[in-house]
């Protein structure tokens, strides 16, 4: 039988640094591993030529690169992820009376990949397709909640963050503070970050402890009420876990 040892072993480095959710440096994987620091080096190499991991400027670290999250929502997205999440969030927006936005990070952006109308007059609506900058405040939180402070850091300082509206947090120091809010409570809160007279609120949906897209109601300020933002955020937290359940059979 073919033996490959050097795929084995590029894939073990690979899945290594998916499932520990933060960022590795060279001897970390080498000692996990029980491989040669030259052998990790050459592996680390090559997938960050190709895009599949990235390696911070000052931590030396390696952490999730954007060639890697294209593949896995290359494989997770269109009619299969639509047609798995579709029911769920159908049920959500009966729940809330809010629009609900199944979206994907793509580089800067974040996409929609399908929209769930409430039926009530007025409201926030967009089409598939719609792309949003990533540094709006509920995708971003939302989004770098699943990485590390120093990789989020790193994201942040390299993409900037843009003056929205006069809530906008512009401090990546209290973004941070707001994006440790979001891992502890499961959701992320945009109150007018982005829009004036828009609030949104956002949770990532996760295939095998890998995220994979997020979930997010929005509505106006006017319907989207302090006294109502609790409930909704349970039944949102609710319903990106049946997905990924569901995700992870």
């Amino acid at each position: 039988m073919y033996n490959a040892p050097v795929i084995k072993k590029t894939f073990e480095v690979l899945k290594l640094i998916v499932d520990s959710n933060k960022s590795l440096g060279v001897t970390e994987i080498s000692t996990t591993l029980s491989h040669s620091k030259s052998t990790v080096f050459g592996i680390l190499k090559a997938l960050q030529d190709m895009g599949f991991i990235t390696k911070s400027k000052t931590t030396k670290r390696y952490t999730i690169g954007q060639e890697l999250f294209k593949l896995s929502k290359k494989v997770l997205q269109g009619d299969v992820l639509t047609t798995i999440a579709r029911p769920f969030l159908e049920k959500l927006v009966e729940l809330v009376d809010e629009t609900v936005f199944l979206c994907t990070r793509e580089d800067g952006i974040a996409k929609v990949l399908d929209t769930i109308e409430t039926s009530k007059k007025l409201k926030i609506s967009s089409p598939v397709g719609t792309k949003f900058p990533i540094t709006s405040a509920a995708f971003c939180k939302a989004f770098l909640s699943g990485m590390d402070n120093t990789a989020a850091r790193n994201f942040l300082k390299e993409r900037g963050l843009p003056k929205y509206t006069e809530h906008s947090i512009t401090d990546i120091d209290r973004f941070l503070e707001e994006i440790e809010k979001t891992r502890q409570t499961g959701y992320s809160l945009d109150l007018e970050e982005y829009h004036m007279g828009v609030r949104a609120i956002a949770a990532l949906v996760y295939e095998n402890n890998y995220p994979v897209v997020s979930v997010c109601i929005i509505g106006f300020t006017g319907s989207m009420t302090d006294d109502k933002l609790g409930k909704m955020a349970k039944h949102l937290t609710n319903t990106v876990l049946e997905i990924s359940d569901r995700l992870s059979q």
